[in-house]
């Protein structure tokens, strides 16, 4: 087929790289001339593992091209097939703002010989019937197909994905699907337009329902000897809930889970419909958002301004999650304003970021290019992005060029109880983590209790190493797997090492590229 993908965002690329490998000579459309510049060079504007090897590979071939114009690209050679892939951000009061879809469709339905229109944004259920009134003979070459791409795994999802979402109200959108998906195999749901945009929007907030679900669990496992780890383990295996997105942290903030959800909540307003639990979801995911500055409010509690005003803390990670580039709900966006607004001295580090993107994120915070430049001095360093070299850095190092409490707060519970435990550090995390030793009866390291004032700790120096350039951090295995593997045997807390009296950070390692995705 020949395909026209309008919208070279993250599915829209995503899209015509997969549907070149699938066979199909590919147009994508992009109307930013810097982006179309970007593309026509052969490099991805937009960050996902592996894709731009496979946009390489697929250039190679010589069935995907990019155009600045759907309307003089389909008078040269028509198109069979036209994907609708444009953003719908949300407007002011939550809902989903569709102008970039109806600016598309108007000029769509001027292309002759008309092709078939399959809409793939996300858009409030009814959308598709009330664009079906506003242009007719639309109808009946329409289909409404979602995407349900991850962040970090998406050429994969487009190849082997979980469902075919077929919305139409005839046969002949229903049959350019069928041709469009040739050779992919997954289960098909036929139903119609509104039925598959309600699936969309159903599916995104039942995701954040189940992770609002594990951060008010979290909450509760607040007692000395209860693990949240081991209870999400545990309900996790039930098959009728499965694992994935029960990992507690600061709330949902890809680019999808917030949008929708609050979109979904608007619509059904509108209509007159009330959503106690939708609405209860968000509202656990807004207070989350909060989580890591009212710890940090209770663990620095001595000094003025309940503690943070003048209060030397590190944030580790601009991003959401290390395997995407998308910031605009990122539990950074809150933490950091919110405590330079208190009066706290920030530091912000993040591989995946440049300084100079830090810096206009966050003015007022100070932008770090080392992990140990970001804690050195530091009196709380607080994780907000599972990057390897977070998880895998040298705390004990770390912990010596802090200052005292040596508090670290981890927002994604993804270091280790218990390295944590054995280490001068006072940990928290989302909801109690214990390590082995504990959950056998022993008790976790104590750490002092008290702020340290402007001194560091007694008798160390500082003599760091140089940090080597650090490129993007290869993609981690989300913690999304239906059935994870069982969590392994905790080891026993080692005892500390005597602290030498001058401690040298080890250089971050580089970490090695990204694995390339398979050939389809």
């Amino acid at each position: 087929m020949r395909v026209a993908v309008i919208g070279q965002g993250y599915v829209g690329l995503t899209g015509a790289v997969a549907l070149t490998q699938q066979g199909h000579h590919v147009t994508g459309i992009e109307q930013d001339p810097e982006r179309l510049r970007v593309l026509d060079a052969g490099r991805a504007p937009v960050f996902e593992p592996g894709l731009p090897e496979q946009l390489a590979a697929a250039q190679a071939t010589g069935r995907l091209h990019f155009s600045g114009s759907v309307t003089e690209t389909h008078r040269r050679t028509p198109f069979d097939i036209v994907l609708v892939t444009v953003g719908t951000p949300p407007a002011s009061d939550g809902s989903a703002d569709l102008t970039q879809v109806t600016a598309v469709l108007a000029e769509v339905l001027e292309l002759l010989p008309a092709p078939c229109v399959v809409l793939k944004s996300t858009v409030p259920p009814g959308t598709s019937a009330v664009l079906a009134e506003t242009y007719p003979g639309l109808r009946e070459r329409f289909a409404y197909n979602p995407e349900f791409l991850n962040q970090g795994s998406a050429l994969d999802d487009w190849a082997v994905p979980a469902r075919i979402v077929a919305g139409a109200w005839g046969e002949a959108g229903l049959r350019a699907l069928r041709e469009l998906y040739a050779g992919i195999s997954a289960p098909w749901v036929e139903t119609t337009p509104s039925g598959a945009e309600m699936i969309k929007y159903a599916s995104n907030a039942f995701l954040a329902t189940k992770i609002s679900f594990a951060n008010e669990v979290a909450g509760m496992c607040c007692g000395p000897d209860i693990d949240i780890d081991h209870v999400m383990q545990g309900v996790g295996f039930d098959p009728r809930i499965g694992h994935a997105f029960l990992q507690p942290g600061l709330g949902y903030g890809d680019s999808c889970l917030p949008k929708d959800t609050n979109a979904l909540a608007h619509w059904a307003s509108t209509a007159g419909l009330a959503t106690p639990l939708l609405r209860a979801t968000i509202a656990v995911n807004d207070a989350q958002f909060g989580l890591a500055v009212q710890m940090l409010r209770t663990e620095l509690g001595d000094g003025p301004a309940d503690g943070l005003a003048d209060a030397e803390i590190a944030v580790l990670g601009v991003r959401y999650e290390p395997w995407s580039d998308d910031l605009r709900a990122a539990p950074s966006r809150t933490v950091v304003p919110a405590l330079l607004g208190q009066g706290a001295r920030v530091r912000v580090w993040d591989p995946g970021t440049d300084t100079g993107t830090i810096a206009g994120l966050f003015p007022g915070a100070r932008p770090a290019s080392g992990l140990g430049e970001a804690v050195e001095g530091a009196h709380a360093a607080v994780v907000l992005t599972e990057w390897p070299q977070a998880i895998e850095a040298d705390w004990r190092a770390l912990a010596a060029v802090m200052y005292e409490p040596r508090l670290v707060i981890d927002g994604k519970n993804c270091l280790s109880p218990e390295r944590m435990a054995g280490l001068p550090v006072r940990y928290r995390s989302i909801g109690t983590r214990l390590p082995a030793s504990a959950v056998a009866g022993g008790k976790p390291g104590a750490t002092g209790r008290t702020r340290g004032g402007a001194e560091p700790a007694p008798a160390l120096e500082l003599a760091l190493e140089p940090e080597p350039a650090l490129e993007p951090a290869p993609t981690p295995e989300p913690a999304r797997a239906p059935t994870p593997e069982p969590e392994p045997a905790r080891a026993p807390t080692p005892e500390p090492a005597p602290e030498p009296t001058t401690r040298r950070l080890p250089p971050e390692p580089p970490p090695p590229p990204p694995p390339a995705l398979p050939d389809r």
